[in-house]
C-alpha cells in the first residue's frame, strides 16, 4: 500500500540543495490524494501518534506544486480544508456599540480576539468604531489557490486537479532539546523548504523566500544548501519556551 507519511528520521538529514529531489523521488510511493482510502488518511491517529502534525506537499509528475504547514490541526484534517471549493465570504463591517469589547466581538463571530484585534489593527474599539469582520475563517484552500493563479478556471476544476496530484506528509516530531517549541521547529522547517534554492514550489509565494534570511517568532534564521532540513542548532539559541 502507498504511503504518504514520511517519518522524520527518515527526512531530517536531507540537505536544502536536495530537498526538490528527494521530496519529487519519495512522492512516487505516496498516494494521489483521489486514492487515499480513511485508514490511510487517519493512519498517524491509527497508530497513536501523539503529534501528528509537519509540513505537507502537493506534486504532480514533474514537479512540487505546494508546500504547507500544520501545527494546530492534524496533517488529515489540513489536507481536506486544502479541498474546500467554497469561496470566502465578503468581510463586512460593524459599528461598535457600547459595551462591545474585542473579546465579545470575538465570541460572536467564532473567532479568537488576537485575530479580530488583527484584522482592525490601530482601531480604537469605541461606540461608533467602524470595525471590520470577516465572515469566513476557515483555512485557506490549495485550490482557491490555483483559481487565483490562473491554474485552474473554477474551483470545481481545481479539485479535480488537486485529486490527481500526490500528498506527501513529512512528519515533524517536537524537538527532544526543547519540546516546548515545537510549533516554531515546524515553520522554521517549512520556511527552509520554501526557499528558492530548495523546495521552491510552484505555487507558493516567492515573497520572504528569495533570500537566504528569513525569521520566526522574532528570531533570524539562515538557509544555505548544505543546511540539514530537520536541523535543531538553532534551538540552542533563546527563543519561546
Amino acid at each position: 500500500m502507498s504511503n504518504q507519511i514520511w517519518r522524520h528520521e527518515e527526512w531530517r538529514n536531507i540537505q536544502l540543495k536536495d530537498s526538490w529531489d528527494a521530496i519529487m523521488e519519495r512522492s512516487w510511493s505516496a498516494p494521489r490524494v483521489g486514492e487515499l482510502t480513511l485508514p490511510q488518511l487517519m493512519t498517524m491517529s491509527l497508530q497513536g501518534d501523539k503529534s501528528p502534525v509537519g509540513i505537507y506537499s502537493f506534486t504532480n509528475d514533474d514537479e512540487i506544486y505546494y508546500v504547507g504547514k500544520t501545527h494546530g490541526r492534524s496533517l488529515a484534517e489540513r489536507l481536506i480544508c486544502h479541498l474546500d471549493s467554497r469561496s470566502a465570504a465578503p468581510d463586512e463591517i460593524r459599528i461598535a456599540q457600547p459595551g462591545d469589547t474585542w473579546e465579545s466581538i470575538a465570541r460572536d463571530r467564532g473567532a479568537t480576539p488576537t485575530k479580530i484585534k488583527k484584522l482592525n489593527k490601530g482601531v480604537e474599539l469605541k461606540p461608533g468604531a467602524r470595525i471590520r469582520l470577516t465572515a469566513n475563517w476557515t483555512m485557506s484552500s490549495l485550490v482557491g489557490k490555483m483559481v487565483q493563479m490562473k491554474e485552474a478556471t473554477s474551483r470545481t476544476e481545481a479539485v479535480a486537479k488537486v485529486m490527481q496530484m500526490r500528498t506527501l506528509w513529512l512528519q515533524v516530531t517536537p524537538p527532544a532539546a526543547a519540546p516546548m517549541r515545537h510549533q516554531e521547529h515546524v515553520e522554521v522547517t517549512e520556511k527552509r523548504l520554501l526557499w528558492i534554492e530548495a523546495a521552491h514550489p510552484k505555487l507558493n509565494s516567492e515573497r520572504g523566500n528569495r533570500g537566504a534570511r528569513f525569521g520566526v517568532e522574532g528570531i533570524p534564521h539562515d538557509r544555505h544548501p548544505d543546511l540539514h532540513l530537520g536541523c535543531e542548532a538553532y534551538l540552542t539559541r533563546p527563543g519561546k519556551v
